[in-house]
């Protein structure tokens, strides 16, 4: 007899069982009265007497900021421009500083250069300047040699001078004016003469004044 119950049991419970229906919900109550309400309650209230109004429409995005038409690319344009190398840095703190290796001094910069061990261009200039100025003031004072030729030279000159201006009575000439005209300038070149050969008798050192000095300029 168990074993039968336990049976009836089982295939009773293997039938489906017929769910009762919903009860009937009744519609959500509305009052008759609710539009007559609202109006009295809006009735005499100005909301836009002090405060504004109630309410204020947002402006939309696009009037503020008007899109712009895109325009058309024209196709196959290619870019020639070559990117940009980062330039070699080191970090020297955890922080993130870095520092340029080119001004660094990590890097022997100086060392690879082209002209290093040569002597610098302004050196050069301020040689080649020294030796010209010293060319210039070694050429200035007369050489001995040109000054014993132009003594002997003027001796040569003062004695010719010297020996017509002696001979002077001799000779013949019509007019007494120009005899006259002629012995003052042979004293007159005679005395010039002995002048410069004082000077250079004188003088040990003669220095000939360079172009494009004065006067003044000149040392004798």
């Amino acid at each position: 007899p168990l074993f039968t119950c336990c049976s009836v049991c089982v295939a009773s419970n293997l039938l489906p069982k017929e769910r009762p229906p919903p009860p009937h919900k009744p519609k959500m109550y509305i009052s008759k009265y609710r539009e007559a309400v609202v109006f009295e309650n809006k009735y005499n209230k100005h909301a836009h007497r002090t405060m504004g109004p109630g309410t204020v429409e947002a402006p939309s995005h696009r009037e503020m900021c008007p899109q712009k038409p895109k325009s058309e690319k024209p196709e196959g344009t290619c870019r020639k421009k070559v990117p940009l190398k980062p330039q070699p840095a080191c970090v020297d703190t955890i922080k993130g500083d870095k520092q340029l290796l080119e001004k660094s001094g990590l890097v022997p910069f100086y060392v690879k250069k082209p002209d290093y061990g040569s002597v610098p261009g302004y050196l050069r200039r301020q040689n080649a300047e020294k030796e010209r100025a010293k060319r210039e003031y070694d050429a200035w004072p007369l050489p001995e040699e040109e000054k014993q030729k132009i003594l002997q030279g003027l001796k040569r000159r003062f004695h010719d001078l010297h020996f017509e201006y002696q001979s002077f009575p001799f000779g013949l000439s019509p007019l007494q004016y120009r005899k006259n005209n002629y012995k003052k300038f042979l004293e007159e070149a005679m005395s010039e003469v002995e002048k410069d050969i004082a000077l250079f008798e004188e003088h040990e050192y003669i220095y000939v004044g360079r172009k494009g000095t004065s006067e003044q300029d000149q040392k004798i």
